[in-house]
């Protein structure tokens, strides 16, 4: 007894040396995240920026993508069409594209520079000199955002090399108006404080993509005037950011301040639109509120879950005592088929055959008929396929009002409850229908042993109130079934019925 309570009291000191171990871990833990998230909310503003230019000028470039493949595509049609000349050619582009609405122009040009398109189309030509851009495609070139006359709209044009009928090589081009990818950089997800442009390198254009004035979207205006208000002490990083830009790197970050906000701003480049490159400009102060009441969620969570846990390690450590040997003994499952075994089978029925709350029941044995023959003739790997499929008809069919285990061998109980005979029998008639369906080999053949089941069976209470009785019941009636010559089932106090 003395050793038992000295035991019990070395128990005791052990958990609360765990305890207050464990309590001052996790106050360390707390120190240092408090100490990570103040460094996370000095890095946030660039990496979240980042990510977003990042995220939109995939989008941005995937767009462009789509509509390129979408110029080859009628490109390649119409060279494979058989057309002479080159007049019948556009005249067949214009058909072709018909349906395209999202194209405001497109024409022809031909190896010796000749244009095949509308007169308001080739001025277009000369006034944007688009015969360089033509002559850049390889297979593909796009022209930089320009004021397309006729609608006076924000536009680009897409030129793909494309063979002529007289053998020399010339252009298609579509023009598209610049929503079409100006439309990408804008999501609801993304704070109405930030803002997104398109900007050219060479002359320090931008075009107002996405922010808070809602009637600066889509106009111009010259970067050189926009950041003329940057505090003196940041003009060298953004000009330092500005020459990576002019040197045609893929991305780069500044941080700078107008008046006492500072902002965090990022460029990605567009791949399919030479010098053109996206921007994205996030105030800082937005997003540390953001980290900043993460931060304060992250650690009221961290105490939370310190007091839960810790009421948890109590509970279980009480329960563990009573429970231990079990838990560490008690195997529920057959492997093979995902059934209860016996005993975790014999468990649950008991204790529904206990509760003050138990109805009307039915216990069944079945075994599978001539199961042997079937490993026999198709091999162990066909009986196993022929056991799941069975253990999964007695599922569909019992499975919400059933305990259902694997005896053994190909051997199964079910118990059921709260279910009259007569619904049982319905059942067990259904079984028999979807156990005559499972095919033992891998396709179905003429002289397939055709599977079929025994069944025995009891009702609680009427044929007994304890599980071994109930079981002797169910043994009986299925040896009978057996005797008769199998492919049936009978109640414990009736006759045989054979499966049709």
């Amino acid at each position: 007894m003395k050793t038992a309570k000295k035991k019990k009291r070395k128990d005791k000191s052990s958990f609360i040396t765990l305890m207050t171990v464990y309590m001052s871990i996790c106050l360390v833990g707390m120190a240092l995240v408090i100490t990570v998230f103040n460094s996370l909310i000095k890095k946030h503003d660039e990496q979240l920026t980042r990510e977003i230019c990042s995220l939109v000028t995939e989008k941005m470039n995937n767009s462009i993508r789509y509509m390129t493949l979408s110029a080859e595509d009628v490109s390649a049609v119409l060279s494979a069409q058989d057309i002479d000349d080159t007049n019948s050619l556009y005249e067949a582009l214009k058909k072709t594209s018909e349906q395209k609405d999202e194209i405001l122009s497109l024409g022809l040009v031909d190896g010796r520079g000749n244009i095949y398109a509308s007169e308001m189309e080739k001025r277009e030509f000369e006034k944007w000199n688009m015969m360089k851009i033509a002559e850049s495609a390889d297979p593909v070139s796009i022209s930089p955002p320009y004021r397309f006359s006729r609608t006076g709209d924000t536009v680009f044009t897409m030129f793909v090399d494309m063979p002529f009928p007289d053998g020399s090589k010339g252009y298609l081009f579509m023009t598209y108006p610049l929503e079409e990818i100006q439309n990408m950089a804008y999501s609801s997800s993304i704070s109405s404080e930030n803002e997104i442009w398109l900007m050219n390198a060479a002359s320090d254009n931008i075009i107002q993509c996405a922010g808070n004035n809602s009637y600066q979207i889509g106009s111009w205006n010259n970067a050189l005037l926009s950041f003329r208000d940057i505090n003196d002490s940041d003009i060298k990083a953004y000009r330092q950011w500005k020459d990576k830009m002019n040197n045609g790197e893929e991305s780069a970050t500044v941080v700078y301040s107008i008046g006492n906000v500072y902002y965090t701003q990022v460029f990605s480049k567009i791949n399919d639109m030479h010098g053109w490159y996206l921007v994205v400009r996030m105030p800082s102060s937005s997003l540390s509120r953001t980290m900043t009441g993460f931060r304060t969620t992250v650690l009221i969570f961290i105490v939370l879950m310190m007091l839960a846990s810790a009421m948890m390690l109590i509970l279980l450590r009480k329960r563990s005592l009573r429970e231990r040997e079990a838990l560490e003994n008690l195997s529920t499952h057959d492997p093979l088929t995902g059934a209860l075994n016996r005993l975790a089978f014999d468990r649950e029925a008991e204790e529904y055959l206990k509760s003050p709350h138990r109805k009307q029941g039915a216990l069944l044995y079945l075994d599978v008929d001539y199961f042997k023959q079937v490993n026999d003739r198709y091999g162990h790997a066909a009986g196993d396929k022929v056991l799941k499929e069975f253990t999964a008809a007695l599922n569909e069919l019992f499975g919400q009002k059933a305990y259902i285990a694997r005896y053994g061998g190909d051997e199964f109980t079910v118990f059921v409850m709260g279910l009259n005979q007569e619904t049982v029998n319905i059942r067990i008639g259904q079984l028999s229908k979807m156990t005559a369906a499972i095919i033992p080999g891998e396709e179905r053949s003429p002289d397939d042993i055709k599977i079929s089941f025994s069944c025995g069976g009891a009702f609680f209470p009427d044929d007994g109130i304890e599980l071994k009785g109930l079981e002797r019941c169910t043994d009986t009636a299925r040896y009978r079934v057996k005797e008769s010559g199998r492919n049936g089932y009978a109640w414990s106090s009736g006759k045989v019925i054979k499966h049709s």
